[in-house]
């Protein structure tokens, strides 16, 4: 009898520790959100791109020149940039900068995946933001940077094994920096409903720029 009353003692202390702990973990959650792959990194610019639309200039306004300091755009610029996701290539981004301060892209992408053929296009156009600043991860900043956005459609067209095809329309942006040496680094994003994105860092080099 007493080695009865022992154990329900026992089971019964091991179920309030049970639950005990249960509730400690649920306060965890509530209070830090969730786990896992969803807390990898802070929610960047990147993710959400379309909440800087409202730096786009519309055709019939004129476009801020840069601050001092800042490339000066005396001349267009031509720019040719790889394109990654996860380190993978994906293909290759053309930026022209206008003496106008306006910006243009094109991206261009094919690739091979699980057997699939997947291409990527997109144009993109937009401008210069001068009077954003750049700052690093450590709130380390760099006046001279000017920053620059750019908006388009992209067509996405995947070709499978079974010789199907599937096309997906949606709304590709770009946001970047140009460095005093003409070199640009940023990240195309895109999307189709705004519920989900998937970004693509690019980053140039001093050879693939030019004058004209």
């Amino acid at each position: 009898m007493h080695q009865n009353r022992g154990f329900a003692a026992i089971l019964g202390l091991l179920i309030v520790i049970a639950i005990a702990m249960m509730l400690y973990f649920m306060d965890l959650k509530a209070i830090f959100g969730p786990s896992g792959q969803y807390m990898e990194r802070p929610a960047a610019i990147e993710d959400h791109p379309w909440q800087l639309e409202d730096l786009l200039i519309g055709p019939d306004k004129n476009v801020p020149s840069p601050r001092k300091g800042q490339p000066e755009l005396l001349e267009p610029i031509h720019i040719k940039a790889p394109v990654h996701r996860n380190d993978a290539p994906r293909g290759q981004v053309t930026l022209s900068f206008g003496k106008d301060c306006r910006v243009a892209a094109d991206w261009a992408a094919q690739y091979e995946s699980d057997k699939k053929t997947i291409t990527i296009e997109s144009h993109l156009s937009g401008n210069v933001v001068p009077s954003k600043e750049y700052a690093d991860a450590r709130g380390n900043t760099d006046k001279t940077r000017l920053f620059f956005i750019a908006k388009g459609p992209y067509t996405q067209t995947t070709h499978l094994p079974d010789k199907t095809i599937h096309s997906e329309q949606g709304t590709a942006y770009l946001l970047g920096w140009l460095r005093t040496d003409n070199t640009a680094a940023g990240t195309l994003t895109i999307t189709t409903d705004q519920s989900w994105s998937a970004q693509y860092p690019f980053m140039s080099n001093p050879s693939n720029q030019s004058l004209r």
